[in-house]
This record gives C-alpha cells, structure tokens and sequence, in this order.
C-alpha cells in the first residue's frame, strides 16, 4: 500500500479535479495495490498495467507507455479547463 508519513495525500485523492492516468508495471508487485487504490479513490481516473515491465515503466516497455499516454493526453481535449484545442489557441 502507498506509505506516507501521515494521511494527507491518501485522504486527498477524492479531492483530485483533474483527469488523472495510473499507469503501473504488471511486474512492480509492490506498487498494484496501490495503484488499484488510486485508480479507485480518484473521480474518473483511468488505470493502465503495462505488461513485462517494473516501476520504471516507461524505461521497461517505452513504446507500451507512449501507447498508454498518448491517447490520455490526446483525450484531455478542453476537459481540465472546459475550452477545446480550437478556443486554447485563440486565447
């Protein structure tokens, strides 16, 4: 489980308002039940196991990850701050 010196990150998560990916190696053994954990508290957020790869997931499988991330962020499309892509560059 995720270890912290108090409460206060763990008790926060449900109060996290931004699109959020949990990305976790299925072989960073102790990192999944927390990774579960997160996924579940945060509101909408979304969870990626990426396969034969460690903590260090994006130095493990960099292709798995870029393939897990890119479609998030390209999903994020005005969702953080309520304008789209075309309304972001006009301001």
């Amino acid at each position: 489980m995720l270890i912290q010196r108090d409460a206060r990150v763990i008790e926060s998560l449900p109060d996290i308002k931004v699109p959020s990916l949990i990305v976790v190696g299925a072989d960073d053994t102790p990192f999944l039940a927390a990774s579960d954990y997160m996924a579940a508290k945060i509101p909408g957020a979304q969870k990626v196991v990426i396969p034969a790869a460690g903590h260090a997931v994006n130095i493990d499988q960099p292709q798995a990850f870029i393939d897990a991330v890119l479609p998030f962020l390209g999903g994020l499309d005005g969702k953080a701050t309520g304008k789209s892509a075309t309304q972001k560059a006009a301001s």
